[in-house]
């Protein structure tokens, strides 16, 4: 039998993708990779020790910080969103309207999915118990 080895950290890889497609194309200054923790180390010492991180070594970037030509900062989450913004598609205050629209259909989602199971289960026990 062939032993299939496969990463079990996805979250962090897609969030180390976005993160360097965001370094990469963004039309701001990219100044800074926060982590888990609220670690955080300079993009360009991020850059300096080799930014090719492989396996367990991926720590999970939560923010993504940028700065435009007058100073000011941004930050983002490594996500569509966040790339999007970083690539002047779209303006700060509508990025972070999508991402506040974004938080509270995931808190409706989470009551939803919450309140069909215990429906489900109130129905299991009087079927089968009352």
């Amino acid at each position: 039998m062939k032993n299939v080895c496969f990463s079990n950290n996805v979250i962090e890889q897609q969030a180390y993708i976005i993160s360097e497609k965001i370094i990469k194309d963004s039309i701001y200054k990219p100044i800074r990779l926060v982590f888990i923790g609220g670690k955080s180390i300079e993009i360009q010492n991020y850059k300096s020790q080799g930014s090719s991180i492989t396996g367990e070594e991926i720590p999970l970037i939560t923010r993504v910080i940028l700065e435009d030509n007058e100073g000011l900062r941004f930050s983002v989450e490594p996500n569509e969103n966040g790339l999007i913004f970083a690539i002047g598609e779209i303006t700060y205050k509508e990025y972070k309207k999508i991402q506040h629209k974004e938080s509270r259909q995931f808190i409706w989602y989470f009551f939803a999915i919450s309140g069909v199971f215990f429906l489900m289960c109130w129905v299991f026990i009087r079927w089968f118990f009352i």
